[in-house]
C-alpha cells in the first residue's frame, strides 16, 4: 500500500477554468488516501485532485477525484490517453490527449463539448490521469 495525498487543487474540464499549475507543487494535502502500490507505478510523483466540470462524462463527472502521475509528461507516449494540461489563462484542464496529423487536441469525452487544439508554446503536459474515483450518487447526476 501507498499514501497518495489528496491536494486541493481543481483540474477543470473543457469550458472550465482548472486551479493553476503552480498549485500542484505547492498545495499542502488535505488528507491521504491508501491505495495498492501496483495502481501506483510512480508514488514519489502521484497525487490526488478533484474534476470540475462535465465534459468528461461519463467517464469522469464533476466531483471525482482524479489520481495523477506527473512523471508521466512525454506527449507522444500519452496519445489516447486522459492526462492533466495546463493553460497559463485556463488553469489546469482534464482531458484526452490526440493527434490528428500534425495537430495535438485535447478531446473531451462529452460530444457536446468541442475539442481544443493545443501548442506546445502554450500548453504543457503535468500528468497522466492514472485512475479515478467517484461516489455513485455522483454519476447518477
Amino acid at each position: 500500500m501507498v499514501a497518495i495525498p489528496v491536494l486541493p487543487v481543481v483540474a477543470a474540464t473543457h469550458g472550465g477554468k482548472g486551479d493553476p499549475e503552480v498549485s500542484l507543487d505547492h498545495a499542502q494535502p488535505e488528507t491521504v488516501l491508501a491505495a495498492p502500490s501496483s495502481w501506483c507505478p510512480n508514488p514519489a510523483y502521484t497525487s490526488c485532485l478533484r474534476v470540475r466540470g462535465r465534459s468528461m462524462m461519463p467517464l469522469l463527472h464533476d466531483g471525482y477525484i482524479i489520481v495523477v502521475d506527473k512523471s508521466q509528461t512525454n506527449r507522444r507516449k500519452l496519445y489516447g490517453q486522459i492526462v492533466v494540461a495546463a493553460h497559463k489563462e485556463q488553469g489546469l484542464i482534464v482531458s484526452r490527449l490526440q493527434r490528428f496529423d500534425d495537430t495535438e487536441v485535447l478531446v473531451p469525452e462529452n460530444r457536446e463539448y468541442d475539442s481544443i487544439s493545443i501548442s506546445s508554446a502554450s500548453w504543457r503536459i503535468v500528468a497522466k490521469i492514472l485512475w479515478w474515483i467517484g461516489r455513485a450518487s455522483q454519476a447518477a447526476s
